[in-house]
């Protein structure tokens, strides 16, 4: 490492942050599937007469069915205020644009080793891909970010770029 304050450490923080973002909004769409998988398959196994013919046969059957059948009520009145599909969709949206823009930063970066230098060609190149990053930005489906999560992914990206990992030109 020659400069820490040389320009391509600019190139080299957007590429950790993109891997960063990456990595948070890929659980946090993980989350939200796994929520929305769980509520179908309860409300589908909550709706089969076969299973509730199981259950009404004991004393203790008919308790537990009843609190499936109201835990079931209050999901249905719920379900669409959660609106699950929607902000699937939207990490969808921001995650796809966090891969494509992490591409382009990893290009950028190999151009940089490759070529020994930060020339004109990659500076362009680094400048659409901030203007990428600010459009994604402006389409997080959070208002409130997850710390605990996010500083767990920030670990995992330091791990997998460490600052040695980058090279950087002379001036």
């Amino acid at each position: 490492m020659s400069d820490k304050n040389h320009p391509v450490w600019d190139v080299y923080d957007l590429l950790r942050l993109s891997s960063l973002n990456m990595k948070y909004y890929s659980r946090r769409l993980a989350r939200i599937e796994r929520l929305n998988l769980g509520i179908e398959i309860f409300l589908a196994f909550s709706a089969s007469s076969a299973i509730a013919g199981m259950f009404l046969t004991t004393g203790w059957g008919k308790a537990v069915w009843g609190s499936v059948g109201g835990l079931s009520s209050i999901l249905l009145v719920i379900k669409p205020f959660l609106n699950l599909p929607k902000r699937i969709r939207e990490y969808e949206t921001v995650l796809t644009g966090y891969r494509a823009l992490h591409n382009d930063l990893t290009e950028i970066k190999v151009m940089i080793t490759q070529r020994r230098a930060y020339d004109a060609t990659i500076k362009a190149d680094f400048r659409r891909a901030m203007k990428r990053h600010g459009l994604l930005v402006t389409k997080s489906p959070e208002t409130t970010e997850n710390a605990i999560l996010k500083g767990k992914c920030e670990a995992e990206v330091l791990h997998q770029y460490p600052v040695d990992s980058f090279f950087v030109p002379l001036q």
